[in-house]
C-alpha cells in the first residue's frame, strides 16, 4: 500500500509541476498582449496628434508603406487593440482555473501525506 501511495503522490506532484508551467506560459502570453496593448495605445495617440494631411507610413516586414487612408488605419490599429484585450481577458480566466485546480492537487497531495505519516 505505501508503494501506492508513493506512486499516487508522485503523479500528483508531476501535475502540479505540469499546471505551474502552464501558469507560467499564460503569465508570458500575458505579458506580451500587455507590450502590444501599450505600443497600439502609443501609436493611437501618436496619430490622433497628426493631421490628416501629414504623411504615415505603416512597417510591413522590413519595407515602410505610405497609409493612404489614415481613418481606416487608426480602425485597424483599434480593433487589433479590442482583440488583444479580449485575449488578456481569456489568458486572465485560464490563469484563474489553473491556479484554482493547482491549489486543489496542492491540499490534495498534503492530505495524502499527512494521511501516509500516520499510518507509519
Amino acid at each position: 500500500m505505501e508503494g501506492g501511495i508513493s506512486n499516487y503522490l508522485q503523479n500528483q506532484l508531476k501535475q502540479a509541476q505540469q499546471i505551474e508551467g502552464q501558469i507560467e506560459q499564460l503569465n508570458n502570453q500575458k505579458y506580451q498582449m500587455d507590450l502590444r496593448i501599450k505600443e497600439l495605445t502609443k501609436t493611437l495617440e501618436e496619430l490622433e496628434k497628426i493631421g490628416d494631411n501629414t504623411p504615415i507610413y505603416r512597417s510591413v516586414g522590413p519595407v515602410l508603406y505610405k497609409v493612404e487612408d489614415k481613418a481606416k488605419l487608426v480602425e485597424e490599429l483599434k480593433e487589433q487593440k479590442e482583440l488583444s484585450e479580449i485575449r488578456i481577458k481569456t489568458i486572465e480566466k485560464q490563469q484563474k482555473s489553473l491556479e484554482e485546480k493547482y491549489k486543489e492537487i496542492e491540499q490534495l497531495i498534503q492530505k495524502t501525506y499527512q494521511d501516509s505519516q500516520k499510518n507509519q
